[in-house]
């Protein structure tokens, strides 16, 4: 029988002391799902912050099941962003939307991988083995694209290059000074990764379709977002650092699927 020393509990703990921050519009179809979903060890030594400016009733439900509520001011999912940093107390900060389409089994991965990388990203990837597959599809064209525009900002990812779902340590977040208050601040995430030559490390994720919303690309759904992502990608940068990209390139087959596993929580 193999015992846990309390010198091995400790690091343990001390590993999953992280801030889960979820930006939130209107989410109350979600946001249950997305908490419930959330590693108990997240909960017991970490916390959830839900930086929210709804006006449905997603902020009582997350308060509810215990996040720590960040009334937002004003809308804007890098605004939101910001604001939960502001009122984070862990050194570990992951960012994760609300909306399912993110899967909250990797957080610990995630957690741990901070130890070893400045950034960690959690990015859909149309071979992961699940997820849905009409959607894998649809893409692979819309991510090769964006993946094409920020190769020219040395910038490298094999999935989606702008992914929600991302870690780093709270010194690397001070250090980006982020200034975005909408969707571009993935888009400036990136470009100040390579300007300041950061460690990332990308793991590959299920591509999920947002429940409650017809199939198509989150690209296409915001077409001044991606003109202007397009804009920032074409004009490169200036003296890039020493960045350095590596892929998990074996996807966890241990993901569990939405609707399953609030039934399987402990």
């Amino acid at each position: 029988m193999v015992r846990t020393t309390r010198r091995q509990l400790k690091r343990q703990v001390h590993l999953m002391e992280a801030s889960i921050i979820i930006p939130t519009l209107n989410e109350e179809r979600n946001i249950a799902n997305v908490l419930l979903r959330i590693p108990r060890i997240i909960w017991e030594h970490g916390e959830v912050i839900v930086a929210d400016s709804s006006s449905d009733r997603t902020p009582i439900i997350a308060k509810k099941l215990g996040a720590k509520v960040v009334r937002v001011e004003r809308r804007g999912k890098g605004y939101a962003m910001r604001e939960g940093a502001r009122y984070a107390t862990k050194n570990k900060l992951i960012f994760m939307d609300g909306d399912r389409q993110d899967p909250p089994e990797y957080i610990t991965l995630v957690v741990k991988a901070l130890d070893l990388f400045d950034v960690v990203l959690c990015a859909r990837h149309p071979s992961h083995p699940a997820g849905d597959l009409f959607e894998r599809v649809i893409s692979l064209v819309s991510m090769n694209l964006m993946r094409l525009f920020f190769s020219r900002v040395h910038f490298y990812t094999k999935g989606d290059p702008l992914p929600g779902f991302r870690g780093l340590r709270r010194p690397v977040w001070e250090k980006m000074n982020i200034i975005s208050d909408n969707f571009l601040i993935e888009a400036e995430m990136n470009i100040k990764i390579v300007r300041l030559g950061l460690k990332v490390l990308e793991i590959p994720i299920p591509i999920i379709p947002r429940p409650g919303r017809a199939v198509q690309s989150r690209f296409l759904r915001q077409i001044d977002q991606l003109l202007k992502i397009v804009a920032i990608a074409l004009k490169g940068v200036k003296k890039p650092g020493d960045a350095k990209f590596y892929f998990l390139d074996r996807a966890l087959y241990s993901f569990i699927p939405p609707e399953k596993a609030i039934m399987q929580r402990d």
